[in-house]
């Protein structure tokens, strides 16, 4: 199960591009050669599945997990929202970008690429190197968190609110990669 959930954040991760990429194979498909028209329709194919993927790999997301949460206060907060977008950009996007899946050797090439880039994604749990949650307003921090039983904790989160030091925050420790994280009272 962990790793389906590592597979969804990792086709989350390339949902804006694999969008983009649908559209300019879509657009080959309708205005080009015949003869090609097989190979990109099953790139078509190929893409669709990632982006379907990708969709499903919003629930973790945007979902809280199912446990109880903990009352904390931040001690230290490093914001690492931003850290890794313009590699993610500058790689990825205009690399996967070129590809022409009208040639069976590109469509090789894409999909061995793809999957090696999945293995070490999910691998390293780089679930934060991931412009979907930008786009979705989330942040990423992280935070060195202090709990009443006076443990301290190191934990990356996961939050759409600005985290403050010497703030108290519900924080929803999951099993998995990241940490959601509350405000106490959302209506002040």
């Amino acid at each position: 199960m962990k790793l389906i959930r590592k597979l969804l954040l990792f086709l989350n991760a390339f949902l804006l591009m694999n969008v983009l990429f649908l559209g300019k194979e879509v657009y080959l498909y309708l205005t080009g050669n015949t003869y090609k028209n097989a190979f990109i329709l099953t790139g078509i194919i190929f893409i669709s599945v990632f982006i379907a993927g990708g969709l499903l790999g919003l629930i973790p997301i945007c979902s809280k997990p199912n446990i109880t949460s903990t009352i904390c206060k931040v001690i230290h907060k490093e914001n690492v929202t931003g850290d890794y977008y313009f590699g993610y950009f500058s790689l990825f996007v205009l690399l996967f970008l070129s590809f022409d899946l009208s040639d069976i050797i590109n469509l090789i090439i894409f999909i061995t690429l793809f999957l090696a880039l999945a293995f070490v994604y999910c691998r390293n749990d780089l679930f934060y190197i991931n412009p979907t949650i930008l786009l979705l307003r989330k942040r990423i921090y992280k935070v060195e968190v202090v709990a009443y039983n006076n443990r301290t904790e190191t934990v990356l989160v996961l939050t759409n609110i600005s985290i403050e030091i010497g703030t108290e925050y519900k924080f929803y420790f999951s099993p998995f990669e990241y940490t959601i994280c509350d405000e106490l009272n959302p209506n002040k």
